[in-house]
């Protein structure tokens, strides 16, 4: 039987995830390295015939075990490079209390801080946790995201973009968030079905059905870019919109959809804020987008794709 970890001995590895460039950032494997023990760097570019420059002098450089790379070619997504990295952890003869994974449009400055941070590091020791992350601010729009909370299988409530501590959420973004290992093992691997979208969302619904808590933490935030994100306004309310192509448009309709279908009995308000999300796209498209009529189209074919998938 695996002990509970000592909170002041956390053995932490980080999970990097490669997909656009040709080259290692070496000055952040240099920060990753001064806040954990083991980073993995999965190579997930559609193309790997190209070596990734500066890798063998990053290999020359870290000491013996504590850079690998794993090269996944972008098999089935974030969610296949996710479980690649996972499972070549969990096959490593020393033992990996926590998993941090990061992706290469995050600044993972504030990492070291946060994985120091007494009441991260007593969260991430106990059993009952399953997850614990920073904020993401976003890069382009400079907006903190809104962590949702559950109230109950009907409801679900946003906190403020300004939070302070420690809060219960039901959901976090994978990057910069660091997962138990024992509850990577308990959860099983990412459903690589769903490839990119919601595979955070996906496991972070997983937890909560385990008993398993995500915790979000406001004191610490950590830039971040997803898509090419625009600020716009609805009735007085600030918002962001993806500005994902309409190939992502359409994952992200079939997603939502196929994950609303499936929440209905146990979560039937995570059911409607899928249908909002959704909603919430179609705004952003039409009042902060080019491209409207494509990216629109490949939603609804998204959606409707998502009744029927598997």
């Amino acid at each position: 039987m695996r002990a509970v970890p000592d909170a002041n001995h956390l053995r932490v590895a980080a999970v990097w995830v490669l997909f656009h460039g040709q080259q290692v950032p070496l000055q952040m494997l240099e920060v990753l390295l001064k806040a954990v023990g083991t980073v993995v760097l999965v190579d997930n570019r559609p193309d790997t015939s190209i070596p990734l420059s500066g890798l063998d002098k990053a290999l020359n450089d870290t000491g013996y075990g504590r850079f690998q790379v794993i090269v996944n070619g972008n098999q089935e997504g974030l969610a296949g490079a996710y479980n690649r990295a996972v499972a070549w952890l969990r096959g490593q003869p020393s033992i990996i209390d926590c998993v941090v994974f990061l992706d290469e449009d995050s600044d993972a400055s504030t990492l070291g801080p946060f994985l120091s941070d007494r009441e991260v590091r007593e969260r991430l020791a106990s059993p009952s946790t399953a997850s614990v992350a920073p904020v993401p601010l976003d890069l382009a729009t400079g907006l903190r995201s809104k962590p949702m909370q559950f109230l109950s299988r009907w409801r679900l409530r946003y906190l403020p973009r300004d939070f302070g501590g420690l809060q219960p959420v039901a959901f976090v973004i994978n990057s910069m968030s660091v997962w138990r290992m024992s509850a990577l093992c308990l959860l099983g691997p990412y459903d690589e079905g769903l490839a990119v979208d919601h595979v955070d969302t996906e496991y972070c619904l997983r937890a909560h059905r385990r008993g398993l808590q995500v915790y979000c933490h406001g004191a610490y935030t950590f830039a971040h870019r997803i898509g090419q994100r625009r600020r716009f306004s609805l009735l007085g309310v600030q918002m962001q919109a993806g500005g994902h192509s309409p190939a992502r448009r359409y994952l992200i309709g079939r997603n939502t959809v196929w994950l609303a279908r499936r929440s209905l009995r146990l979560e039937p308000g995570f059911t409607l804020l899928c249908a909002l999300r959704l909603a919430y796209e179609a705004a952003g498209i039409l009042l902060a987008e080019e491209q409207r009529g494509a990216k629109l189209r490949a939603l609804l074919r998204g959606a409707a794709s998502g009744l029927w998938a598997r």
